[in-house]
């Protein structure tokens, strides 16, 4: 563990230690996870633990977290309907989706998992935060492991002054640990502290003592509340680090290992290239010229292949050649049974990454109709992340009744009668280009796929090119109206 990762523990502890202490409750966040979410935190930013002078990192890591990103948001869209309480939200989603959703679930998936929760903030652009292991602590949980009360940190720094606001979400009427029942009663308690460093909370200070806190209440009160009201986007893994732990690993987690094994490996591929310059050793005697004013003897200038030996060169040879040997198909033989390794414990199809031996690069393969693990995976995130959403928009349901005095209305996503094909969509994983355009083109030809857009995304052609063919069929049109093409009768 290095500095950092202490000195990062040491505060975590400070906050969890006042934290309890302003609020007279038990936070029951893991030690074990926290120490985990900052080596992963470590790992993809280019920290690893293994790094070294001679083992640098090519934060396979990161890129684990951007591919499965891409691949579950993959053409996401979500529609909220039903209400003019709907469209609002619709809004509030929909910003989030145009974005920030790719970014946040990169985060999650290196993390374990984020919170999204509404900022109270009535405009669409910015009602909803987006929370990091590291800026909540779980106070409660139930049996099914879903996080039940937290306490959120929101730090500013003002000049010297450090300014910190604690929120703290629960219920405080008595449910059932398997959550059923209603009218359930649920608190939202504010404070805020100021300090002079940023190992300590401070001192108690009224929120209006800072401007972006002033409109926020020390405590509100809701009733008839059936769940959190925040979406925990949690990774769909099991967590094997602290098996009581409500929170989600992070995609890479049972593979670190395997990533430092890459890291070497390909480190060592690296040194080889390097050190594989061809080199002429000459004997040092024949590379001295002697002044022929002064008799002095002096060393010949040698280009950047060329070096000089004292000892070593046999007395018959004056030139010997040093050709380094590349054994690049072993080095890649072995990377890529270190990707395949990582493919299967991350829960991709064995051989999803490959190392390109053409250009070099890592690159992940098509998926295909065999590919049922990573199908799987992907899918099992994109439940996880419908889950999430469909719990921000309850969230925002009650915000509205509470902070914006809106009407209430039908909202589809909350009815458990409307599926979610209905709700979200996603690109299937399975679906080629080629498949996706004979499909966009049977659908043009019926009059219910528009000439445009399948023009632009299908072939290729830009407004302009599909403005001057329009044109030029318009013409031909127009002429054969008139009897020909010529006009003739």
């Amino acid at each position: 563990m290095n500095i950092f990762t202490r000195v990062k523990e040491f505060i975590m502890n400070l906050f969890k230690i006042s934290a309890e202490k302003e609020f007279n409750v038990d936070i029951i966040s893991s030690d074990l996870m926290e120490m985990a979410q900052i080596e992963w935190q470590n790992i993809i930013k280019g920290r690893p633990y293994w790094m070294s002078k001679n083992v640098r990192t090519i934060n396979f890591a990161k890129f684990l977290c951007y591919y499965t990103s891409k691949k579950t948001c993959l053409d996401l869209n979500v529609t909220i309907s039903g209400s003019d309480r709907a469209d609002y939200i619709n809004q509030c989603i929909g910003a989030m989706i145009q974005k920030s959703i790719r970014d946040k679930v990169e985060d999650a998936c290196g993390a374990g998992g984020i919170i999204f929760k509404p900022s109270g903030t009535y405009n669409p652009a910015g009602a909803i935060d987006y929370v990091m292991p590291g800026s909540f602590a779980v106070t409660e949980k139930n049996s099914n492991g879903d996080i039940l009360g937290v306490i959120f940190i929101d730090r500013q720094i003002k000049g010297d002054d450090y300014y910190t606001r604690l929120e703290y979400q629960h219920f405080t009427s008595s449910i059932s640990d398997d959550g059923e029942g209603v009218g359930r009663t649920y608190t939202i308690e504010n404070k805020a502290f100021r300090s002079k460093g940023s190992d300590s909370l401070g001192r108690s200070i009224a929120l209006a003592d800072v401007p972006e806190w002033k409109n926020i209440p020390e405590s509100v009160t809701i009733s008839n509340v059936e769940k959190p009201l925040f979406g925990y986007f949690k990774m769909p893994y099991n967590n094997t680090i602290d098996y009581t732990s409500p929170e989600g690993v992070a995609v890479f987690a049972n593979c670190i290992e395997e990533l430092r094994n890459l890291d070497v490996a390909w480190s060592r591929k690296d040194d080889e290239v390097d050190d594989s310059q061809h080199i002429t050793f000459i004997d040092e005697s024949a590379l001295m010229k002697r002044d022929k004013n002064t008799g002095d003897k002096e060393r010949l200038e040698l280009p950047r292949f060329v070096k000089g030996l004292r000892m070593g060169v046999e007395a018959s040879n004056t030139v010997n050649e040093h050709v380094p040997t590349l054994l690049t198909e072993q080095r890649v033989a072995d990377i890529n049974s270190i990707l395949s390794m990582i493919s299967t414990k991350a829960g991709f199809s064995q051989g999803q990454f490959v190392l390109d031996r053409k250009t070099g690069i890592t690159t992940a393969t098509e998926i295909e109709s065999d590919d049922s693990e990573t199908v799987e995976t992907i899918t099992d995130m994109r439940n996880a992340l419908k889950s999430a959403i469909k719990d921000l928009v309850y969230a925002l349901d009650k915000y509205c009744d509470v902070f914006f005095n809106m009407p209430s209305g039908y909202i589809n996503a909350l009815d458990e009668s409307v599926a979610d094909e209905d709700v979200f969509y996603f690109k299937d994983l399975l679906a080629s280009f080629e498949q996706d355009r004979t499909r966009a083109y049977q659908l043009m030809m019926n009059g219910v796929y528009s000439k445009r857009k399948y023009l632009k995304e299908y072939e290729g052609f830009n407004d302009k090119e599909i403005d001057e063919m329009f044109a030029e069929c318009d013409e031909e049109n127009a002429g054969e109206d008139k009897g020909g093409l010529y006009g003739e009768e």
